[in-house]
């Protein structure tokens, strides 16, 4: 059976989907693709994944996940600089990597409902 927070987590890959192929056939610079996939991200994890992973065992994998959004957040305004770091693109997509590995995680401990 499906969890809460694995629809929630499939939702989220099928938003950075969309995003990829919108940017792909819109001709979006690598910066502006980075730039949606970083705001989608931050705003599902903030509004819909952190919330489920409020239980004490949960704790150390929101705890690193909010550090993971935090940075994202930090890149993403970066990007909205006229002159800002020529690998905030890459490191938003790092980061988003990472975030997909811890997420992994906790769907591993949570509890088949």
């Amino acid at each position: 059976m499906t969890t809460q927070l694995q629809q929630e987590i499939d939702r989220w890959e099928a938003q950075l989907e969309d995003i990829a192929e919108t940017g792909r056939s819109d001709n979006w610079f690598l910066e502006e693709r980075r730039l949606t996939e970083a705001q989608q991200t931050i705003i599902t994890y903030r509004s819909r994944i952190l919330p489920l992973l409020a239980k004490p065992d949960d704790r150390f994998i929101a705890t690193e996940i909010e550090h993971l959004v935090d940075r994202l957040e930090d890149l993403r305004n970066d990007l909205f600089r006229t002159v800002h770091p020529v690998t905030s693109h890459e490191e938003i997509a790092e980061t988003i990597a990472a975030l997909r590995a811890l997420v992994q995680v906790a769907l591993h401990l949570e509890p088949a409902s």
